[in-house]
């Protein structure tokens, strides 16, 4: 196969944030910027993300539940709602033994929970 028959795909996703949650901390903190909120919530959903990729690289289907359930219930809190349904979907297809589904939901919530990442970033350092 020669390289220019190779197509190159490079998926992008459009994501959305709902601001309640983040409006909720703003409200909570006052005149007080966001940003260090913002960085925990990033920082512990980069960790939960790392789990479940790592968990499917090794196969441990049991690890790779328990850390989609623990990003649906981070991306519910931050706002991530993009993020949460992706893991839902995740969630319902670990219950079937379809693991190219599996493969394909996991590497699109990594790419999802990356682009909402660094939004919640950006929001959480301006005012809502």
């Amino acid at each position: 196969m020669r390289a220019e028959n190779v197509i190159v795909l490079c998926p992008q996703e459009v994501v959305t944030l709902d601001v309640g949650p983040v409006q909720s901390f703003r409200d909570a903190l006052g005149d007080e910027p966001l940003g260090f909120w913002a960085e925990d919530a990033v920082e512990e959903m980069v960790v939960c993300l790392a789990s479940v990729e790592a968990a499917w690289s090794a196969g441990e289907f049991r690890r790779l539940s328990i850390g989609v359930h623990k990003v649906i219930g981070l991306a519910e809190r931050t706002g991530l709602q993009d993020v949460a349904a992706v893991a839902r979907v995740l969630a319902d297809l670990l219950k079937s033994d379809n693991t190219t589904a599996i493969a394909a939901v996991t590497a699109r919530l990594v790419r999802v929970g990356e682009t909402s990442l660094a939004t919640l970033l950006e929001i959480g350092y301006r005012h809502v």
